[in-house]
């Protein structure tokens, strides 16, 4: 029997901050909510106790991808498979990914491990309620992550070789004489490398969670002194030389011209740029900053005074609820009660110059929250009086609602192009860094006291401000993913009929809540009961679905005020995209679409 044992290396760098959890550390919920403290979800650990992101996390995604965007590898026998007959192994072995060269400097800002046992740093975000419009209860989340343009080596090994015919009825053949699986040729295992390479080249893998908020996205780089990313290394164990070829230094002879990337066409979807700025400045605050720069200054004292830190009432949320996972800054040395730590925002990443972000998942929850607004605004006006009157009565009682829960009875629509529990949305959006961080300045405020009506005693607190130069916001809308559908009973992906009025119909909501952006009138990051986070756009450059008629187009500001503006531009083209699902048989107009499609026609 002759066997080829292959050793692919492939290097990467992350473009996006990448998470993938490990074991979750349980939530104390026994505690009062005041004194709840958030628990990062954290990457698996080796035994060494570094961070790593395993094969089997690795392997999935790529799979995804090739079978995604490769439909020749769909019933492919090299992954692996189970059938009613029983299982088989996968020809392919995807090793674990170290993680401990993508650790942070010891002892820097954004470590997250008390104990020094992984430096990697953490990211803290919230949701929304929906009825009181501040930091839902029970969605505070940290995820340690690796930041962006951080190294990753991917080795992926397979064995090819000739295996010996089973005659049907053999007992010794698999499953009972009836065999699932096929020989693995040397041909077999270059070319699914060679789509494996594809797919990595093209982007369209991420490794690991929140994919929607862009994370996870790796990009090949170039070996040194190369012109391939990868190394392929293999030898034939038939043979003596072989085997010992391979035992002597794990990889045999440099077969890396046997292999080439597949070239793929492009995914189908729309891509959206949003040229932008804010004459308020935004904020999305990032409590550990503050948290550090305290912990300085209570070591600089033989005994630290106790923090002045008291959970007062603001906007209808508590000062510890006001920011992710973070206290209100109001913390000050006692001998000088005017001395506070000011707000500071987010980073990219854990080094003190790393430029200023606008998370996706902040700019994500925003959009998020609009579109429900808008579905549910359209739902309501069509119901009858007294169907109406019993809605109103039962939105009374989410008040005590959970946020899980708000979210998990979106509109269906909404439900698609944002996701749920039960599957990922159709749309991604990306972080958006700051082009040039630009001055900070400090803005302070002061609680009035109540009773006296003068000012509050310990209750100066304030926040540090950029005056930054913006690159654009990027959202990206998968077509193919607003198709999917999830039966819950059977736990399976099952695709809806073809039907492009339901991607024009997600389009057209997307669109309205574009348009409000546009207009100003949808604040982006934390503060904006302050006036923080007003958005002036001046240009939305849409870009792919020609498959269901959209196209490329460019919205544009008028210059010196001539001309409509960018909101009434995308509401045109909005009604355009309307009129066509109107004069389609069975569809009213994409608010038609906004029910789940079972209830409507099940």
């Amino acid at each position: 029997m002759s066997i080829t044992r292959y050793k692919l290396t492939v290097c990467l760098r992350t473009d996006s901050p990448l998470h993938s959890g490990g074991i979750d550390e349980a939530v104390d919920r026994t505690r009062p909510s005041k004194d709840r403290e958030t628990v990062p979800r954290r990457f698996a650990r080796d035994g060494a106790d570094h961070p790593v992101l395993t094969g089997r996390s690795v392997k999935g995604a790529v799979r995804a991808a090739c079978k995604k965007y490769f439909d020749e590898t769909r019933d492919s026998h090299l992954w692996g498979g189970l059938s009613d007959r029983g299982a088989w192994a996968s020809a392919l072995t995807f090793h674990t990914v170290d993680l401990h060269n993508a650790e942070v400097f010891p002892g820097s800002e954004g470590g997250s491990d008390q104990d020094g046992a992984g430096r990697l740093p953490t990211r803290m975000g919230i949701a929304i309620d929906r009825y009181w419009g501040a930091a839902g209860d029970t969605a505070l989340f940290e995820h340690e992550y690796v930041p962006a343009g951080r190294p990753l080596t991917l080795t992926i090994t397979a064995q090819a070789g000739s295996m010996p015919e089973n005659r049907p009825g053999d007992p010794g053949a698999p499953f009972g004489g009836v065999s699932e699986c096929q020989s693995v040729t040397e041909a077999d295992v270059e070319r699914l490398f060679s789509i494996i390479l594809g797919v990595l080249k093209s982007g369209r893998v991420s490794f690991g969670g929140r994919r929607n908020a862009g994370w996870g996205r790796v990009r090949p780089v170039m070996r040194p002194g190369s012109d391939k990313f990868w190394v392929l290394t293999g030898a034939s164990l038939g043979t003596r030389d072989g085997l010992m070829n391979w035992l002597d230094n794990g990889c045999g002879k440099d077969m890396s011209a046997r292999i080439k990337p597949i070239e793929f066409s492009e995914p189908d979807r729309v891509r959206i740029e949003i040229g932008w700025n804010s004459p308020t400045g935004i904020l999305v605050a990032d409590p550990r900053l503050s948290r550090v720069e305290s912990a300085r200054n209570e070591s600089d004292e033989d005994e630290a005074p106790e923090n002045n830190t008291k959970a007062t009432k603001e906007g209808g949320k508590t000062a510890r609820e006001a920011e992710p996972g973070g206290e209100r800054n109001d913390s000050r040395d006692e001998d000088d009660p005017d001395e506070f730590i000011p707000t500071r925002h987010l980073r990219s990443g854990p080094g003190e110059n790393d430029p200023i972000v606008l998370p996706g998942s902040s700019v994500r929850g925003a959009l998020r929250s609009r579109a429900s607004r808008i579905a549910r605004t359209i739902l309501a006006a069509r119901r009858p009086p007294a169907e109406g009157r019993k809605e109103q009565q039962k939105q009374k009682g989410w008040s005590d609602t959970n946020v899980h829960d708000q979210l998990a009875h979106d509109p269906d629509l909404v439900q698609r192009l944002f996701g749920s529990t039960e599957r990922r949305g159709a749309l991604t959006v990306l972080d958006t860094l700051a082009a040039f961080n630009g001055p900070a300045r400090l803005i302070t405020h002061n609680a009035g006291d109540r009773w006296t009506g003068g000012v509050a005693g310990g209750t100066l607190y304030g926040e540090e401000v950029h005056d930054a130069t913006w690159k654009n916001i990027v959202l990206e809308l998968d077509l193919g993913a607003l198709l999917e559908n999830t039966d819950r009973r059977e736990e399976t992906q099952r695709p809806l009929p073809e039907d492009n009025n339901r991607r024009r119909a997600a389009w057209c909501l997307l669109g309205l809540v574009l348009a409000e952006l546009a207009a100003g009138t949808l604040p982006l990051g934390s503060r904006g009961t302050r006036g923080l986070g007003q958005v002036e756009v001046a240009k939305v450059a849409v870009t792919g679905g020609r498959s269901i008629g959209i196209g490329d187009r460019t919205f544009s500001a008028p210059s010196k005020g001539a001309g409509e503006s960018v909101a009434e531009q995308v509401l045109g083209h909005l009604r355009t995209v309307n009129e066509g699902i109107t004069a389609s048989p069975g569809a009213s107009g994409w608010s038609s679409y906004l029910m789940d499609e079972e209830k409507n026609h099940g």
